[in-house]
């Protein structure tokens, strides 16, 4: 597999090499990181959020932090995700 960044094409092998040799990362972390980056990006915005959401909760955020949390992420993340408040995320998880 490769994937486009700007002007340069790197594959899932350059990357796991990357790793490798810049963060002395063994062949299978390596390969963990690489695919835990692409599968972070394949999410869509709800997914991104409820994901997000169960993750801080296990963390003992409170869910007025998180959605405020959440609501920043959005904002800095590769896919284009619609401006969204607290309010409208909390009902994208709960409904």
């Amino acid at each position: 597999m490769a994937w486009q960044i700007g002007r340069v094409s790197a594959s899932v092998v350059d990357a796991q090499a990357r790793l490798q040799s810049l963060l002395g990362l063994s062949r299978g972390q390596a390969a963990r990181a690489v695919d835990e980056v692409l599968d972070t990006l394949a999410l869509e915005v709800d997914e991104f959020i409820a994901r997000r959401h169960a993750e801080l909760q296990a963390q003992g955020e409170n869910n007025t932090e998180i959605f405020e949390r959440i609501a920043c992420e959005l904002r800095e993340l590769r896919f284009k995700a619609p401006e969204l408040s607290a309010r409208q995320i909390r009902r994208r998880i709960y409904g």
